[in-house]
């Protein structure tokens, strides 16, 4: 998850989200799932995903007169002093 990094790096606010959709991921015994199976679930969990992320965007903080949301993110880094100089 090099974006992670990435967006820490640059004080910005990001989260993650993951849907499983292959239920046998990882299992050694069984009869597996097919890839129609598979896109089935998926499918299925949309509508759930979709709330999710129209409930997450609704909560997300107003933005400030400089246009930075008024969460901590942006905030994260003040203060702290790197150990080598920029160019």
């Amino acid at each position: 998850m090099p974006e992670a990094a990435l967006a820490r790096e640059l004080a910005m606010c990001f989260t993650t989200v993951a849907m499983v959709t292959d239920l046998d991921a990882g299992a050694e015994h069984g009869e597996g799932v097919t890839h129609d199976e598979v896109l089935a679930t998926f499918a299925a969990a949309m509508p759930g995903f979709k709330a999710l992320i129209a409930d997450t965007v609704g909560r997300l903080p107003a933005a400030e007169s400089d246009g930075d949301a008024s969460c901590a993110c942006r905030r994260s880094l003040d203060g702290l002093t790197l150990p080598f100089a920029l160019p």
